[in-house]
């Protein structure tokens, strides 16, 4: 064999793999055409994170501060109308107050937890250390009604007298 026949059938066998890998290429891109495209994020939409505040979803982009019995305080670095925004679309009912400092929203039902009912409020962070908004999540869920219960007993469970007076002076919460 010459070498031009060996240059030939060289050729051939380099021409003959290229096309069977642009072929590999074109299969695998025909298949992800098929599928579903991936998910994206609205212009300022804010995801989910993981922790929760009595029912209410908190961004992933937040950190608690500090939680209590009866409530929650969270630093975010999104601003305080993204946020405020994030937890309107995460709630139900109530009334909404827009301040020029604040955004205050009472008496408003968690989507997660239908039994609760919360009092929000959304402010800017007047601090440097890349906290842009802050978010008060107060517990107002009234205590169930026991029909059982006397009027006496009522104020008694309250702990002052049907005349407004502290039962135990000295125990004043």
């Amino acid at each position: 064999m010459g070498p031009r026949r060996r240059l030939i059938a060289t050729a051939i066998v380099v021409a003959l793999g290229a096309a069977a890998a642009t072929a590999c290429k074109r299969k695998v891109e025909d298949k992800k055409t098929v599928d579903a495209p991936p998910d994206h994020l609205a212009p300022g939409e804010i995801v989910e994170g993981k922790e929760r505040a009595f029912g209410l979803p908190l961004p992933r982009a937040s950190r608690v501060a500090a939680r209590f019995a009866a409530s929650v305080h969270v630093t975010s670095t999104v601003t305080p109308e993204q946020l405020a925004n994030f937890v309107r679309a995460r709630v139900k009912d109530g009334t909404v107050t827009q301040g020029t400092t604040s955004t205050r929203l009472e008496n408003v039902i968690p989507r997660d937890d239908q039994a609760k009912r919360l009092t929000i409020e959304v402010r800017p962070v007047r601090g440097g250390n890349g906290d842009r908004s802050e978010l008060f999540v107060r517990d107002a869920t009234p205590p169930p009604f026991d029909p059982t219960l006397t009027v006496e007993q009522r104020w008694q469970k309250a702990g002052i007298t049907p005349e407004g007076k502290l039962l135990d002076p000295q125990h004043l919460e």
